[in-house]
């Protein structure tokens, strides 16, 4: 990494500087109904002096903060409910003996971080305890019972009793040559260590080939296994699991929270879920006023993305200018009269005002974007000149699998580019269709798809759908076309394999015949369709006439449409009248659903002239 890189400056201005209210949580410090209720000899100088120093760090020009006390002795705490004052604070300071003990696991202050974590405000929380007491206390073991309470206990530590029995036979072996031999093997490794491992190898690591610096004293331990002892490397690795995480049975989470990631250094440490930044802090190692840098400290070695620095700011830009940004937009008088005529002119279907509310929603947000635009841009500007010093700011950023994946980026890239999720409640221009696991297009023109805007006494409304071609067979169909022009065999061609052939195919994506989708929303699956039979284009699109039910009307959480169309008999030139039920899976972009109509309206008004060839 550069040293001409410091990423803190952009942390502190994305995550600390927006921050406006501060909660402290901590059964020492005195509240205002213990000021009012208690003297000042009930509580001790050290801790009054820290209250004091946040006091002061809160008022400070740099902060000012809007502060809030109080012991944690709530009975909501006690019920499992994180407190209501707490959904609305930007940064928690929080002890973690909350029970008036200064050893143990505390259930109450591990409740609170559960709440935090599964909440959608975004939440900050410095954990400023005094950690375990004894001599081997340490703000670590009070890390590690915040990681242990927010993952399911892994796999690799679980052992049925006959096996454990069965190993726990061969340690009591072992002990009559080595009688220590049970506390050098639990002592190897420490539990933070060994949950880091977890975490980044799984399984893994009870493989007899896994090697690991942290492992290095274990494998040593193990290479001193008497020969006449058949104690499997896994096994020997589970036992280790199961003796270290033991204690912790009855913490581990029925349920891991949603994109949990931690990790440790030598001057910090963070976790994170997808709502929540933690790092735990010593009393005595931290002073109050250094808390803020201790939490920029923490993130900088968390390293997040630059786009999640961006969509914090966005999301503060709209918080601390949204009330002057909404006020330049409602002032264009005529333009709001036109889109609320628009949004309370519509039928009263539930589903076409919920197309209408989204349209509304998305007009306004657009607008909003562009007021806010000058802050966050001149913030994505620095953060791009700074990031830019780093020689590999990809390698610094991504992890080394999406890095490398270059298939993947594109696909997804353009993805977003070409189609979105499903924003109307009908079918509309540039709809994708799944009939029998088949993809189609809709490319009706769009003013032909109102409903209600013919009176159809059955209910149909005629659209066209155009075939789409899974990519992969339309890249085969191009590769036959080819040898058939040349005069080749198609097993004169190189055999590809699939990452072959995704790359053939991403050299047509410029080509204007190929459509990228996400059919299933709880996947992250891209499907690749093509426009004609092959990748390049030459052939004419495949269409049918349908008409839909209900004048195209579906249920948006459903987003299945019933379609009817005709074909002809095997025997004889009666026409058979067809049923099936279709899914709408994506929408295109508006432009982009242009474009295929067009190319549609070319290839069905093409004229035959009465040229000959040879």
């Amino acid at each position: 990494m550069s040293v001409d890189f410091d990423y803190k400056p952009f942390l502190k201005k994305a995550y600390i500087d927006p921050v406006r209210t501060v909660t402290v949580i901590d059964d020492e410090y005195p509240t205002l109904d213990d000021l009012i209720t208690k003297t000042k000899d009930d509580f001790k100088t050290d801790d009054i002096d820290r209250l004091r120093e946040i006091v002061k760090v809160s008022r400070t020009s740099e902060f000012n903060w809007l502060l809030d006390v109080y012991n944690g002795q709530e009975d909501k705490i006690e019920e499992k409910i994180v407190s209501n004052r707490l959904h609305h604070s930007d940064l928690l300071i929080l002890d973690y003996h909350l029970d008036g003990e200064d050893n143990g696991y505390c259930k109450k202050s591990i409740d609170i971080i559960k709440g935090l974590s599964t909440n959608r405000h975004f939440n900050i929380v410095a954990v400023h305890t005094k950690g375990y007491s004894g001599d081997k206390g340490s703000v670590k073991d009070v890390l590690v019972d915040i990681i242990v309470s927010l993952q399911i206990r892994p796999k690799v530590s679980i052992l049925n009793e006959p096996l454990l029995k069965k190993i726990d036979d061969h340690i009591d072996d072992w002990e009559l040559e080595d009688d220590s031999i049970r506390s050098r093997i639990v002592e190897s490794i420490s539990t933070l260590d060994l949950l880091h491992l977890i975490k980044d190898y799984g399984d893994d690591i009870a493989r007899p080939t896994f090697e690991h610096e942290l492992f290095i004293e274990l494998d040593s331990i193990y290479g001193e296994l008497p020969s006449d002892i058949k104690l499997n490397k896994a096994l020997f690795v589970k036992w280790l699991c199961h003796q270290k995480l033991k204690k912790y049975d009855g913490f581990f989470s029925s349920s891991p929270a949603s994109y949990l990631d931690w990790g440790e250094g030598q001057s910090a440490n963070w976790l994170k879920t997808e709502d929540l930044f933690l790092t735990v802090l010593g009393k005595k190692q931290t002073p109050v006023n250094e808390i803020p840098s201790q939490i920029v400290a923490a993130m900088d070695m968390w390293r997040p993305h630059p786009h999640k620095l961006i969509l914090s700011k966005l999301r503060n830009e709209v918080e601390s200018k949204g009330i002057s940004a909404s006020s330049s937009i409602l002032h264009k008088k005529f333009l709001q009269a036109s889109w609320l005529k628009e949004l309370l002119g519509r039928e009263h279907d539930s589903y076409a005002v919920q197309t209408a509310a989204w349209s509304t929603i998305s007009k306004l947000w657009e607008s909003l974007a562009y007021e806010i635009k000058p802050e966050l841009g001149s913030f994505t500007v620095d953060l791009v000149n700074a990031v830019k010093a780093i020689p590999d700011p990809l390698n610094y950023f991504l992890e080394k699998t999406t890095r490398e994946n270059e298939i993947e980026q594109v696909k997804h890239a353009n993805c977003f580019s070409c189609s979105r999720k499903v924003a109307t409640h009908h079918l509309v221009t540039g709809h994708v269709l799944e009939i029998n696991t088949n993809y189609w297009l809709c490319l009706t023109p769009a003013c032909d798809l109102v409903p209600g805007q013919k009176k159809q006494s059955d209910g149909l409304m005629p659209v066209t759908l155009v075939q789409m071609y899974d990519a992969k067979q339309a890249l085969n169909s191009t590769r036959e076309s080819m040898c058939k022009s040349l005069g080749l065999k198609v097993s004169d061609l190189e055999v590809l394999n699939e990452s072959q052939q995704l790359e053939k195919i991403i050299e047509y994506s410029t080509e204007n015949n190929l459509l990228f989708i996400q059919p299933n929303d709880r996947s992250d699956d891209i499907k690749i369709l093509s426009f004609t039979v092959g990748l390049d284009g030459k052939a004419n699109p495949k269409c049918r006439e349908y008409h839909a039910e209900n004048q195209g009307i579906f249920d948006v959480d459903k987003l299945e449409v019933n379609l009817h169309y005709v074909k002809p008999c095997d025997k004889d030139n009666a026409l058979k009248p067809e049923q099936v039920s279709a899914r709408v899976v994506a929408e295109l972009r508006y432009e982009y659903a242009l474009n295929l109509l067009g190319k549609l309206g070319v290839a069905r008004s093409r004229v035959g002239l009465g040229f000959v060839g040879r």
